[in-house]
């Protein structure tokens, strides 16, 4: 194929932008909201022919980058996280959304159509504003990440080698990062 495994790529006669991942399959960016948690713009998609597109087997779908955008679905009134194994996680009170996000909590949550909820896993809930898995938050104007159960400080040039937007860090002042 004209592409390589890591690259953003559509065929000649759809729209659809995939993933070409490392295993070799490509996986649908199901909307563009769960693109723009991965990439800040389109620049980067390669055309390749229909036949080399169809030469990739299609393996499922992109989920919402784990970190800090929320989300939730129209028939539930529930807000999750997004978990790096793809779990979602309930957040139980407001108390506990101000505590990751601070008082605009609110504008960390998009809307997934119900068809695409199936992709994620079901995790714990969330009574307190925990660290969690790929958790992206900021402390005393430092950037981190949370993996494995630590905190890993992000200096600029890490957060623009793994394409981290600022935007993503959640900035609440109560976040229980022990």
């Amino acid at each position: 194929s004209a592409a390589d495994m890591g690259d953003l790529i559509k065929g000649e006669s759809l729209s659809t932008v995939y993933y070409y991942g490392y295993d070799g399959a490509r996986y649908t960016f199901p909307n563009e909201k769960t693109f723009m948690t991965w990439f800040e713009d389109f620049d980067s998609v390669q055309e390749i022919s229909d036949d080399d597109l169809a030469d990739i087997s299609l393996a499922g779908n992109v989920v919402y980058r784990p970190g800090a955008r929320w989300i939730k679905i129209e028939s539930n009134p529930k807000t999750y996280l997004v978990a790096t194994d793809g779990s979602i996680h309930w957040i139980e009170d407001e108390d506990t959304a101000v505590a990751y996000a601070g008082d605009d909590w609110a504008d960390n949550i998009d809307d997934v159509p119900d068809v695409f909820f199936v992709d994620f896993s079901d995790g714990a809930s969330m009574a307190s504003a925990a660290a969690f898995d790929g958790m992206l938050y900021m402390s005393d104007d430092a950037y981190y990440v949370a993996v494995d159960g630590e905190s890993r400080m992000l200096s600029e040039d890490g957060r623009s080698a793994n394409r981290y937007m600022d935007s993503s860090f959640l900035d609440g002042g109560d976040i229980d990062t022990s």
